[in-house]
């Protein structure tokens, strides 16, 4: 089976950050994993989070930064991540200055449910 997606569908957030997936639950009704292209604006960050799924980040352009387990690694063009599900995560755009775009792969698919965030 082929299953081709010409455009993905944007998961709605107040704080900048485009999450446009391409496949998962939103756009293509699939659960086993999720593809996203995400763009961070500078300076983004989110808040702690643990979650129910394995997540693989792909840099594509600027620097992702990842906090966990008291360690920071700062993700670049080409470069790949893995982050364990139960981990808890802060992920970031290391520039204040320049967008930060990567992809996230999450296996199973992202769903906010899946996902608690510290206020």
């Amino acid at each position: 089976m082929l299953q081709k997606v010409e455009h993905g569908s944007i998961f709605p957030r107040e704080d900048g950050k485009i999450i446009d997936e391409h496949f998962g639950v939103l756009n293509t009704a699939q659960d086993a994993f999720s593809l996203a292209h995400m763009f961070a604006p500078p300076a983004w960050r989110e808040p702690a989070q643990i979650a129910e799924f394995d997540e693989v980040v792909i840099g594509v352009q600027g620097k992702l930064a990842i906090e966990a387990d008291g360690q920071r690694v700062e993700i670049g063009a080409g470069e790949t991540c893995l982050v364990s599900r139960g981990t808890r995560v802060i992920y970031s755009n290391a520039s204040a200055e320049t967008q930060c775009e990567y992809w996230s792969l999450c296996m199973p698919a992202f769903r906010p449910e899946r996902t608690q965030m510290e206020s």
